[in-house]
Formats: structure tokens, C-alpha cells, sequence
């Protein structure tokens, strides 16, 4: 499993285990654990935008609704959303490769992915998303 997806699951086992209610601060934590505080890797937007953004929509289980990103419509929101839209329609979708589950979300435009599908399956996976 990829750090961003590891993060997103201990951010929320945070959150769930009363460490901290913020969605922000619990990333922050868990990012800095899997790639050392103030590092590229826990500054990255488009993991980070993408999981807050689940969490402001009230999709993550345990995780209130809320205004958790400076930019509500941004695309790497919507892009979990489209993965999440995807799991609810057919639960089998989960098996499709990151590959192909990336092209679907992004309707087969050319955009490199940045963790955003990976890290809604594993919250998928978990039972963690509502």
C-alpha cells in the first residue's frame, strides 16, 4: 500500500480515536509520519485535496461535514467523488487496476494521478467511506 493511501487510513483512525477532530491536522500527522514532517511528500496538494475533500462532503466515516479545503470545487475533490460515485454504483469496481479506475474518473483525459484513486480504495476497502 502507498503512503498517501496509509496516511488517509491513520488520519481517520485519528480522528475516530478522539487524537484530534480536525480532518486538516489529522493528514498533517499522518503524512509527517510516513514521510517526515515538512517534507515534499506530506506537502503534496493533490493527495491531501483529494482526502479533505471526501471529508468536507461527510463521505468518510466518523468524519463531519465541514469546509476542510481553501478551494471546495477543486478537481482533486472531484475526482474522489467520481472514484467514491464509481464504488457505490458496483461494489466490483474496487478489483479494476488504479490504471483503469484513473482513466474512468478522469474520462480517459491525459492527467497523471497523484494517489487520488489508490487512496479512496483503501478507505473503500477499510469501510471506511459512508
Amino acid at each position: 500500500m502507498d503512503k498517501y493511501s496509509k496516511s488517509a487510513l491513520n488520519a481517520v483512525r485519528y480522528m475516530q480515536s478522539n487524537r484530534t477532530e480536525s480532518p486538516v491536522e489529522a493528514w498533517y500527522i499522518a503524512t509527517g509520519e510516513q514521510f517526515g514532517e515538512g517534507s515534499w511528500g506530506q506537502a503534496k496538494g493533490c493527495p491531501r485535496t483529494a482526502f479533505l475533500g471526501i471529508c468536507e462532503e461527510g463521505l468518510v466515516k466518523g468524519v463531519k461535514p465541514g469546509r476542510y479545503n481553501k478551494r471546495p470545487h477543486s478537481l482533486n475533490k472531484q475526482y474522489a467523488l467520481h472514484a467514491i460515485a464509481l464504488f457505490k454504483q458496483d461494489a466490483s469496481n474496487i478489483q479494476r487496476s488504479n490504471k483503469e479506475l484513473w482513466s474512468l474518473v478522469t474520462r480517459g483525459k491525459n492527467i497523471q494521478s497523484n494517489y487520488q484513486v489508490e487512496m479512496v480504495k483503501a478507505l473503500w476497502a477499510e469501510n471506511l467511506i459512508v
